[in-house]
């Protein structure tokens, strides 16, 4: 060690109280201080602090590591020795009960079909010239949105056909638009809804849809009416709104865990909203189901549930993620890999669509239902058929909406 190292070592000695709060302190001998005192500033250890006593000539020589991970106030002025120290930063428990709720978001794939009406014009030139203002999607009478955190459907009643001024495919589309828009507010940095994203609710978006459609139908003078169902996702929470014969299922592991009911006055007279109707959004069932990743939301209108059983819906949403699952090894579930929900709603529309065609068939929900209220009915019923179906994801953003 040369001479200024020695001069140096010994001021900074010399300098030090004889017993630092917070320190500890041990005195080595000759052979075990081979090593020179290092610089203050390039110490870099995350040991707890301590002074080491070398005997260079016999003057007591100090060497100081700063404690980066516990931050404790001390004071000690000392020009090498910061006066101030940072609050220790918080820790988080993982395993604690207040570790935040899962973030899902939907992958989702729409399919929809009209029914067959003869000599009438396509439903897009007779219900929909102005099909690029919307920002829902039209089926015939049908109507539904999609979006990454909610579904809608919506059903117009084709029992206004022949009155004057009747448009229930219009006012279906409307009232999936008023929903869409609704909730866009909720991604609005600049409207007051978007501090209350969390506790959106599902009647309250139909609700003000409904308000704002009634107001332009009766401006533009249409009649109409339409059953609805609408579904948010936040957090791992889906809570849903339907009014009338618009069904909603969801499927984990293969197997249902929720599935809804129909809300009907009588057979084959749901409730619904629209001009005339004594039925309110706040009529609509409501449910708040918890949801999991890899889960699989089954949403439509009455053309899909009047045509198929349950069992067979189930039966071809397990083919379909049969195909895209990798079977589970010791510890290790199963897991859905690359799942194509339009695919699927591809398949359970066009099987519905078979069923409501075809005649020969001896057996469909509608005809069951018909037979139990005293009336004749062979075969599916002709409908219009609109099929959304989700898949529950992780949510690929941060669950913090202030970031």
């Amino acid at each position: 060690m040369s001479s200024s190292s020695n001069k140096v070592a010994s001021h900074i000695a010399k300098s030090l109280p004889s017993s630092l709060p917070g320190l500890s302190t041990t005195t080595c001998t000759k052979a075990r201080c081979a090593n020179t005192i290092r610089s203050l500033s390039s110490a870099r250890s995350r040991q707890r602090p301590q002074v080491i006593l070398s005997c260079f000539r016999k003057t007591p020589q100090t060497r100081l590591y700063y404690d980066y991970a516990i931050h404790r106030p001390q004071q000690i002025n000392h020009p090498f020795i910061p006066t101030s120290y940072h609050k220790q930063l918080p820790l988080f428990d993982f395993f604690a009960s207040t570790k935040p709720k899962p973030s899902y978001l939907f992958s989702a794939g729409a399919t929809g079909f009209a029914k067959r009406r003869g000599t009438q014009q396509s439903q897009k030139q007779q219900y929909d010239p102005f099909e690029q203002s919307y920002q829902s999607t039209q089926v015939g009478e049908d109507a539904y949105f999609i979006r990454s955190d909610a579904l809608g459907v919506a059903d117009g009643v084709g029992g206004w056909t022949g009155t004057l001024g009747a448009n229930p495919a219009l006012y279906s589309r409307k009232l999936m638009h008023h929903a869409y828009l609704e909730l866009e507010r909720f991604d609005n940095v600049d409207d007051d809804l978007f501090a209350k994203y969390d506790d959106a609710d599902p009647v309250d978006v139909l609700q003000k849809s409904y308000d704002l459609s009634l107001m332009e139908a009766h401006r533009e003078g249409v009649i109409g009416s339409s059953t609805a169902c609408v579904a948010l996702l936040r957090n791992d929470e889906l809570r849903v709104a339907n009014l009338g014969d618009c069904g909603i299922s969801i499927i984990r592991q293969n197997s249902y865990i929720f599935r809804n009911e129909e809300q009907q006055h009588a057979f084959n007279f749901p409730y619904q909203l629209g001009t005339n109707s004594p039925d309110k959004p706040k009529d609509a069932q409501t449910f708040d189901i918890k949801v999991e990743k890899g889960d699989v939301i089954v949403l439509g209108t009455d053309g899909l549930f009047d045509n198929l059983f349950d069992k067979e819906i189930l039966s071809i949403v397990r083919a379909h993620v049969n195909a895209y699952t990798i079977p589970g090894s010791g510890q290790r579930p199963p897991r859905l890999l690359n799942f194509n929900p339009q695919k699927l709603s591809d398949a359970l529309a066009a099987r519905a669509r078979s069923v409501s065609e075809d005649r020969r068939n001896m057996d469909s929900p509608f005809q069951t239902q018909a037979i139990n209220e005293g009336y004749f009915h062979q075969g599916g019923k002709s409908d219009d058929i609109s099929v959304v179906v989700a898949i529950v994801n992780d949510s690929e953003d941060s669950p913090d909406r202030r970031l």
